[in-house]
């Protein structure tokens, strides 16, 4: 673990938590060689960070990882070992095999965080966004940010590795240990087993369910409310980290006016850029985002 002190004396805005990785979008097959920054702890650090807040991540990388350049401005506290969590996506038909939107890939896995690799002082961060991708992280992190309000988007609790490195998804064993206990909880549809959202509703402050093209349903106080958020529809040329720009642009905004609906229809918003381009290029400004509701979000909610 590199020393990255002059990084670490006061805690962030706007943390994250998880592995930054390499995915190779597996459009054509010529791209097949070529990587991009990924993981959910990349994109909405980043997000942040074009919002004008104070963006923090905790990680764990391979000495192969070069990108750093694209986390310019976000404070990094991060393990170096001898991978990169690299995955490549394969887009899927609809309705084709896998019943989803792609089917993922692993080819190599960074070393687990450790605690230690987090600052004390960040523990203090307004906001947490707890965003594994392939079970890095013990759930149990939670329970050190007592003052913040915490997100959690937990598909690295949902997946396992099957045969050539294929993710697969699995039920979350501790779900209701941390569904409680945090404010916000954003899961994809492609990662959940459809008869457990339900339970995971029943004990959640705040859920949201993504769908992709389909928009997502947000669910209130354990499921006594319930509404669907409509996407803002755009030709799309890579949808990864659409999800994770969402569950960051929500926890935003809803620190700042406690409206969960409104918060979720602007994340909906923030979610549409990250569809148009290829990896984080396509992580939006807040005047973007600003614009687009503006323009379009009338047509959606009136």
């Amino acid at each position: 673990m590199r020393d990255r002190s002059e990084f670490q004396a006061k805690p962030p805005y706007f943390l994250s938590l998880g592995f930054i990785t390499h995915d190779k979008p597996f459009f054509k097959p010529s791209n097949f060689n070529k990587s991009f920054i990924g993981g959910a702890s990349a994109y909405s650090a980043i997000l942040a960070r074009n919002f004008g807040f104070d963006s923090a991540i905790v990680t764990s990388v391979g000495r192969d990882f070069e990108d750093f350049g694209a986390l310019k401005g976000i404070r990094l506290a991060y393990q170096i070992g001898e991978n990169t969590t690299t995955f490549y996506n394969k887009p899927l038909e609809e309705g084709g095999e896998g019943g989803g939107r792609r089917v993922q890939y692993v080819t190599s896995v960074a070393e687990r965080i450790k605690e230690e690799t987090i600052p004390k002082v960040w523990y203090n961060a307004k906001i947490v966004y707890i965003c594994p991708v392939l079970n890095e992280l013990e759930e149990e992190i939670i329970r050190k940010f007592e003052r913040s309000m915490i997100g959690v988007a937990p598909q690295g609790w949902m997946r396992s590795v099957g045969e050539g490195g294929r993710i697969e998804k699995k039920r979350w064993e501790k779900a209701n240990e941390v569904l409680q206990k945090v404010d916000f909880v954003i899961i994809s549809d492609e990662d959940v087993f459809e008869e457990d959202v339900a339970e995971y509703v029943e004990h959640a402050n705040i859920f949201v369910l993504t769908r992709g093209r389909n928009g997502a349903e947000l669910y209130l106080n354990k499921g006594s409310y319930h509404e669907h958020i409509d996407a803002f529809e755009r030709e799309e040329v890579d949808a990864t980290g659409a999800g994770d720009v969402f569950g960051a642009a929500f926890l935003l905004r809803f620190n700042e006016t406690k409206d969960a609906v409104k918060s979720a229809r602007f994340a909906s918003c923030a979610a549409s850029f990250v569809v148009e381009k290829v990896g984080v290029e396509g992580v939006p400004y807040r005047e973007e985002v600003e614009e687009r509701m503006e323009k379009e979000g009338s047509k959606l909610w009136g």
